[in-house]
């Protein structure tokens, strides 16, 4: 939290030049007494004094006053789950008004404006139609450049970027995301390889093994999120539609990921119904639909958090070190709307509304909330 440490740095830097309380004062034309109260934290130093105390322990004024405006991991976790609930719950524009106020006091803590334009990019639909939308997502993008350009955090910077061209698809801007993409591919030999390598050499095989599973998985998953975009650009090739999703489930299946992150499934089947029923497979499409209906009420699928399964045991620390700590970027509340509105709101989906079997499953997930 916001915290200014002068008086301590004071005395750790005078120690350093092994000076005296006293031998300070007088090189600053100040009394001893003023020297104490300064490093016990009674009292700071006249401000017209901080170049001059910067210039003699040769730090800048930063550094001596020791000014961080920092939250921890867990402090950002839980203001973000705050926040999520807030943005359910509240009004838009008093949550995104906090939002923008928390950036504000907490400008270069990094971890945590990522994690607040993570938030507004996942709420900018409710901000109220397209322009306002828009903006959000903006005003998002900006921070995200902003912790691209100064965190210096290599993964940080990395996550960032991606978010950044995520805003510029949602904000029709393909070109923009091409320009910050291209050229920024991942060198042939991954660094979890690499170290999963070296730590079998030194013996370390646990280690080893989370290194090599936290890769497996990410690609895995990687692999699975880009099956619907596929999909989707084989919309007039039913054949390579169904070639498409055989391959995806069958991925699933090899991995437990039903059992283990359903979520993945929500857009795989979604897109699949929807290109099922542009190719007037009406049945295929229901299917699709029912598939997609039995994941949300699945047992083990809420509340969304990451977890592993009985091959991805050891992903817990991986889990741990993300922002959110696994959880899911939204409040629960918001995704059961989401997932309900998808289909039932869809036009996609209008041919299929005199059919028996897309009125149950339109009752079933107008009960979620109740069922879940």
């Amino acid at each position: 939290m916001t915290k200014i440490n002068i008086g301590k740095i004071i005395a750790a830097r005078r120690k350093e030049r092994r000076l005296t309380q006293e031998e300070l004062a007088e090189y600053l034309g100040v009394s001893k007494p003023a020297v104490s109260k300064w490093e016990s934290g009674q009292s700071y130093p006249d401000i017209m004094l901080l170049p001059v105390l910067a210039a003699f322990f040769n730090v800048s004024v930063d550094e001596l006053l020791g000014y961080e405006a920092q939250m921890t991991k867990e402090d950002i976790r839980k203001l973000y789950r705050r926040l999520a609930n807030a943005f359910a719950a509240e009004s838009f524009d008093q949550t995104y008004a906090e939002c923008l106020a928390i950036i504000k006091k907490y400008h270069s803590c990094w971890n945590l404006v990522y994690s607040i334009a993570q938030l507004l990019v996942n709420h900018a639909p409710l901000a109220g139609g397209p322009d306002r939308m828009n903006e959000v997502l903006r005003e998002a993008s900006g921070y995200f450049e902003c912790v691209e350009k100064n965190s210096g955090d290599a993964a940080l910077a990395r996550e960032a970027l991606s978010l950044r061209a995520y805003c510029c698809l949602a904000l029709q801007e393909p070109a923009q995301a091409i320009d910050l993409l291209e050229g920024t591919e991942e060198g042939p030999v991954s660094t979890g390889i690499l170290l999963a390598k070296a730590y079998a050499i030194k013996g370390d095989s646990d280690r080893a093994k989370r290194y090599l599973q936290q890769f497996i998985y990410t690609n895995v998953a990687s692999l699975f999120g880009a099956f619907p975009d596929l999909m989707a650009l084989y919309a007039d090739a039913p054949e390579k539609t169904d070639a498409c999703l055989q391959k995806v489930l069958s991925l699933g299946e090899v991995f437990q990921l039903k059992e283990m992150q359903p979520s993945h499934y929500f857009t795989v089947y979604l897109t699949a119904a929807a290109l099922y029923s542009a190719q007037n497979r009406n049945e295929k499409a229901l299917d699709m639909l029912e598939a997609y209906a039995d994941i949300i009420f699945q047992k083990n699928t809420f509340p969304l958090k990451l977890k592993g399964n009985s091959f991805f045991d050891m992903l817990q620390p991986y889990f741990e070190s993300l922002n959110l700590g696994g959880d899911a970027p939204r409040s629960d509340k918001l995704i059961r709307k989401d997932l309900k509105s998808v289909v039932v709101d869809n036009p996609a989906f209008q041919s299929l509304k005199s059919e028996e079997r897309y009125q149950k499953l339109w009752r079933r997930l107008e009960s979620m909330e109740e069922e879940v």
